[in-house]
């Protein structure tokens, strides 16, 4: 047998006993959609203050709240037409945040030494609350917007897990919240001192709580 002839029937042969390599593949569907107009979330006051506090005035081994000296401010969300809307939050600060079994505190920074401050309650307050000039009822949602609690006058704090706060006019109401144009949030500030026998408090520490407040569209 010629050379050449050997090397085709060598790769005849190859062919024929290399299997056939089976293709994986996997589809993916993108979805979403595009609203027409959008809403503007503004506040009064982008700063809560909670001003000097003396350490004679903190606990030495349980945190200290102050939620009697609470600051306050307004959020204003204005839409273009009536839009479907829940409010959460980004804590900027959140390696620094105490435990909370609820999973609302945010976090004050670091003192010096490393040592964790204490946290900030971001709430909102129905009292001091209109949504298209009714009054508002709170619901708590989950991220998905599947799943809403039973709403209510009571004052919920604004979720840096993942969870969504909602608004609506009725009370009792489970199936999430309402279209809403225009709505004035009443928000309350209030601070957790973490326990003295935990801090390095020689000198003056700053609070360096930080959040993003953010509109998620339903």
């Amino acid at each position: 047998m010629h050379s050449l002839n050997r090397l085709a029937f060598g790769l005849i042969m190859m062919s024929v006993l290399t299997p056939v390599l089976a293709a994986s593949s996997v589809d993916i569907t993108v979805k979403g959609s595009i609203i027409p107009g959008g809403c503007t979330p503004t506040l009064s006051s982008a700063e809560f203050d909670h001003g000097k506090i003396s350490a004679r005035d903190l606990n030495a081994t349980t945190p200290t709240s102050f939620a009697t000296r609470a600051k306050d401010a307004t959020l204003t969300i204005t839409c273009e037409a009536a839009m479907l809307y829940g409010v959460r939050s980004i804590d900027n600060r959140a390696s620094s945040a105490l435990t909370d079994t609820h999973r609302t505190y945010h976090g004050l920074g670091h003192t010096a030494a490393g040592e964790k401050i204490g946290a900030h309650l971001l709430r909102i307050v129905p009292a001091r609350s209109r949504i298209d000039e009714k009054s508002a009822f709170l619901t708590v949602g989950t991220g998905d917007a599947k799943r809403w609690s039973s709403s209510e006058s009571e004052p919920r704090s604004v979720r840096a897990d993942g969870l969504l706060v909602g608004f609506t006019d009725t009370q009792g109401r489970t199936s999430g919240p309402i279209p809403i144009k225009n709505a004035v949030l009443g928000l309350s500030s209030s601070i957790v001192i973490a326990p003295t026998q935990g801090l390095t408090l020689t000198e003056e520490v700053p609070l360096d709580g930080a959040a993003t407040l953010e509109l998620v569209y339903l």
